[in-house]
């Protein structure tokens, strides 16, 4: 009865672990690659590879048109990141108007900002609702734009 169990166990847990080659699903793998998108919270920072570091430093400004509301110009949000290199870091703001920058480069890489949340809406008085700042995250698309010398 006990090897019984036992190979019920391993094999409950050899099914449970997957693909031991895929990394499609484990949300939390070490320097995850460039070219994806990347869910940013204000004031985090995720690692990638190739010592590339993205930080979500600030919302400077958010003037986007609410959920509901009639606006003559959709507004934008400018965001603040810090791109990490092995060579040092740099500030760079990208924005959501596609009218405005919303890439940058740093160093020989680049960040594209493809969204930002939550998305302003109104009261029932139809007044604009502020964001709490810590819920503010960014979605960053990470390029490699050249390869150092």
């Amino acid at each position: 009865m006990r090897a019984v169990l036992t190979s019920l166990v391993v094999l409950v847990l050899v099914a449970c672990k997957g693909d031991a080659n895929s990394q499609a699903g484990d949300p939390y793998m070490d320097n995850p690659p460039l070219w994806n998108d990347y869910v940013i919270g204000l004031g985090e920072t995720i690692n990638l590879q190739e010592g590339v570091a993205i930080e979500f430093v600030a919302v400077e400004e958010d003037t986007r048109c609410p959920t509901g509301a009639t606006c003559l110009q959709p507004g934008n949000a400018r965001v603040l990141l810090k791109g990490l290199t092995p060579r040092g870091s740099q500030l760079i703001r990208v924005n959501t108007n596609t009218l405005l920058p919303i890439a940058a480069l740093f160093d020989y890489y680049g960040a594209q900002l493809r969204k930002l949340e939550p998305y302003p809406t109104l009261d029932a008085q139809g007044v604009p609702i502020p964001i709490p700042t810590h819920t503010y995250e960014a979605t960053v698309f990470v390029t490699k734009e050249a390869t150092p010398p």
